[in-house]
């Protein structure tokens, strides 16, 4: 157990720095990893035959996985040091509050954890008849309220101290071998998991829950229970850094945090209501990342993913939240012979603002997750199933870029897109008649300047999204179906400002998912089966 002097001097921002140095370095595995396994960015060339190009694959993918095992292990790592920082925080905390409570009367010293009686206020007490007496029971009283504080923020630190080393030396290497990988692919990563025995599951959801809950092709429940332990950990590492982001005063970093947490408890609470899964949840860099599954998506019969766009993340997951819950009533309404089930998919690093989201280059790299969680949906499903998947925003071009022969996709839909990185509805790979597309007359994202804007002097055009033809446009092949105009919120013309999706001055942009819109009800018709295009 660490003595009072010892927690009173630990620094838990420098655990905090190693988490997000852990996390970083997360990213950076997993992207290599992503270049690896994404079609055409591969190292070998795509039409090598023979035994050599055989080898030298089996070789690339034994180095993804290798990739993919170091990025879930400095995952972990960042998870623990930093619930670790937040509760060693939280302990220096409670020794401070004690402190101040008290009575004023009396002197505290930190560095012995002792309570005392001035010798001014001793003076004074011997010339009063009770004096003494009622100094020395309140220094009593006092004393033991203190020593109780200490005694239980030290065997906090000491707890949290010892559970963050066995993670820590549970990612280790065994002797002769690797930390447990899940292996490359959908299909191999269920298999995996069905094969090990139940007490090596329970271990890795215990020890490993960001390799659990964030494999695609594992069981949407065995996710679920990892990543509940995940909300727990990233719910107490933000507590405690906004707490002492506000103790250095940087109250805007303290707000993003709180924001961030709010977002999660939203989470929280939706999963606490029932009927929901937790199929991933990560930090790190970015808006934060969250997968959610209201209803069963292996058993429902129709299964829509909900792709948000620019700003999404841990602070906009209430109101993602709500706009799911939104689309699966509506498709209930359309469709009540069939089970519902939707998920909201924010499994990629969102542009933290419009001036971002011209960057396609987010959205290149998460069109494989997209696929990949796709695949997966399809491929443990109990039985036959519609897949929908709704792309807003620039969540549309996420979308886009995914999108292609062979993707596990049965409907389409674009829903106030800038683009979706595809010329024609033809190039999406799915059915003739199952892409659709939705614009608000109101939506700003009208007047977003096309590639034309930059080369010629025709300025706005009828198809000029920044990310190539717009889907509602004509010549695309989508069907459109009917928005509501929206609210115009700021003029348009006269608030210069580049505001995020949620701002007033983009608030036509947000309303598609409201109560008793068109598009909404089209949307939920989409879901259910029961639209024609």
């Amino acid at each position: 157990m660490p003595t009072l002097t010892e927690l009173l001097a630990a620094d838990p921002g420098a655990w905090l720095r190693r988490s997000r140095s852990w996390d970083a370095l997360a990213d950076r595995l997993a992207a290599r990893a992503d270049d690896l396994g994404r079609a055409g960015t591969a190292a070998l060339p795509g039409r090598w035959a023979g035994a050599d190009a055989d080898r030298a694959r089996e070789q690339q993918d034994a180095l993804r996985s290798r990739l993919v095992a170091g990025s879930a292990v400095a995952t972990r790592a960042g998870d623990v040091l930093g619930r670790h920082a937040g509760e060693v925080l939280a302990a220096q905390r409670r020794i401070v509050v004690a402190a101040l409570a008290v009575h004023p009367l009396l002197d505290v010293d930190l560095g012995s954890g002792t309570v005392s009686v001035p010798s001014v206020v001793r003076g004074a007490a011997t010339a009063l008849p009770a004096g003494v007496a009622a100094t020395a029971g309140l220094l009593m009283v006092e004393s033991l309220r203190f020593g109780a504080a200490v005694r239980a923020a030290l065997a906090d630190a000491a707890r949290s101290d010892a559970v963050a080393t066995a993670a820590l030396h549970a990612l280790r290497p065994a002797p002769g071998g690797a930390p447990a990988v899940a292996p490359a692919g959908v299909g191999a990563a269920r298999a995996w998991w069905t094969g090990l025995p139940d007490g090596e599951r329970d271990r890795l959801t215990r020890t490993r829950p960001e390799l659990v809950g964030g494999t695609d092709g594992i069981p949407p429940a065995a996710r679920d229970r990892a990543n509940r332990i995940r909300l727990d950990a990233e719910r107490s590492r933000l507590r405690a850094h906004a707490d002492r982001l506000r103790l250095l005063g940087d109250d805007r970093g303290a707000a993003r945090a709180e924001a961030d947490l709010a977002g999660l408890a939203a989470v929280h609470h939706r999963l606490a209501a029932g009927d929901a899964l937790l199929l991933d949840l990560a930090g790190g860099t970015g808006n934060g990342q969250v997968v959610l599954a209201v209803g069963d998506p292996e058993r429902a019969a129709h299964v829509v993913t909900h792709v948000p766009g620019t700003g999404a993340g841990w602070a906009s997951a209430g109101e993602d939240l709500r706009r799911i819950d939104a689309t699966r009533d509506a498709a209930r309404a359309a469709g009540p012979d069939g089970e519902v089930a939707a998920v909201l998919w924010t499994g990629y690093r969102t542009p933290a603002d419009l001036m971002a989201a011209t960057d396609p280059r987010e959205a290149g790299r998460a069109a494989a997750d997209l696929r990949r969680f796709q695949e997966g949906l399809r491929s443990g499903h109990d039985g036959p199933v519609h897949l929908t998947a709704v792309g807003h925003s620039y969540g549309s071009l996420v979308l886009g870029r995914a999108a292609g022969p062979g993707i596990a996709v049965d409907d389409v839909v674009f829903v106030g897109s800038p683009g979706v990185g595809a010329g024609k509805a033809g190039e999406l790979g799915v059915p003739d008649g199952r892409v659709w597309a939705t614009t608000a007359a109101n939506d700003p994202i009208r007047l977003a300047p096309g590639p034309e804007l930059f080369g010629t002097s025709r300025g706005f055009g009828p198809t000029g999204s920044v990310h190539g033809a717009d889907p509602a446009g004509p010549g695309f092949g989508a069907t459109v179906f009917e928005s509501a105009p929206g609210p115009l919120g700021r003029s348009l013309h006269d608030d210069p400002a580049t505001p995020t999706d949620e701002s007033e001055w983009a608030s036509a942009h947000s309303a598609y998912w409201d109560p008793g819109t068109p598009a909404l009800h089209t949307i939920g018709r989409i879901v259910a089966g029961t639209a024609r295009g």
